[in-house]
């Protein structure tokens, strides 16, 4: 069931769906979203990107204050920050969409979900699909939300809060992409044959680099938490290396199947 605007506007009464909100963004059935000062704009990269290089994910953004405006050239994608902060109840999940009048401009914007009991800021993929050079500015109602009603409340342990990989939870909107942190919880297989488990992806206070921490899948009655850098933990490696007996291409991989031990 989808919220009408009167039921968002009692909801934002109360803090809920949007934090301090404008109540003149409230449509008949949706809430219209507004451009931050900033965006994060994709740095030029010639060398491929490796989805689980974490520093290059990590680094491949660029601020860009938009205080007096942006040149939005054609072909070029965005990530826009956005003003509004969530704070979604357990049992209301949400869509974000395009704004038909920025449609019709060319401008696409990738749809995107939120989930029951987020809470913080938001940046959106947009697109400029038109031939044409537009002016982006801040405060400019960019986008909407239809915000939607479950079926029941979701329970304690699915509520994104919750969830091992709740990425974006409490996010300011200042980040790109944490697609590494899908590996979180997944099995992986060394090439020297060995299965391990990733416990999380951290970050070390001094150094401040990406490492992984994960234990091993034997000798349980030794001490068997480890943690490795992320470059080295994820990165190339010649299929035909000595001690590659899984002839991998990767240093560890995530494996579904554990139906081929490789330590036998």
């Amino acid at each position: 069931m989808i919220l009408n605007g009167s039921t968002i506007k009692k909801l934002m009464q109360n803090d809920v769906l949007i934090k301090e909100g404008n109540y003149n963004n409230i449509h008949s059935s949706s809430y219209d979203l507004t451009v931050n000062d900033y965006i994060l704009k994709f740095k030029n990269e010639s060398s491929k990107i490796s989805l689980i290089d974490v520093q290059k994910i990590d680094s491949m953004y660029e601020k860009v204050d938009i205080s007096n405006g942006y040149e939005f050239k054609p072909g070029e994608c965005l990530l826009v920050g956005l003003e509004d902060e969530f704070n979604m109840p357990d049992d209301v999940g949400g869509s974000i969409r395009g704004r038909t009048s920025f449609n019709r401009l060319g401008l696409f914007t990738t749809i995107q979900h939120i989930n029951p009991g987020f809470k913080g800021k938001l940046n959106i993929t947009i697109t400029n699909h038109s031939p044409n050079t537009y002016i982006l500015m801040p405060k400019m109602q960019i986008a909407q939300v239809v915000f939607e009603k479950m079926n029941e409340a979701v329970s304690e342990d699915l509520l994104y809060g919750n969830e091992k990989n709740s990425s974006y939870q409490n996010e300011d909107g200042l980040k790109g992409s944490k697609v590494y942190k899908d590996y979180i919880g997944k099995v992986v297989r060394h090439f020297k044959g060995n299965y391990y488990y990733i416990e999380n992806i951290c970050l070390d206070s001094e150094t401040k680099e990406y490492v992984v921490v994960y234990r091993s899948l034997y000798n349980h009655n030794e001490l068997n938490t480890w943690v490795r850098s992320a470059d080295m933990f994820f990165e190339e490696i010649d299929p035909d290396k000595k001690g590659n007996i899984t002839h991998q291409q990767h240093r560890f991989e995530v494996v579904d199947d554990l139906a081929i031990d490789y330590t036998k």
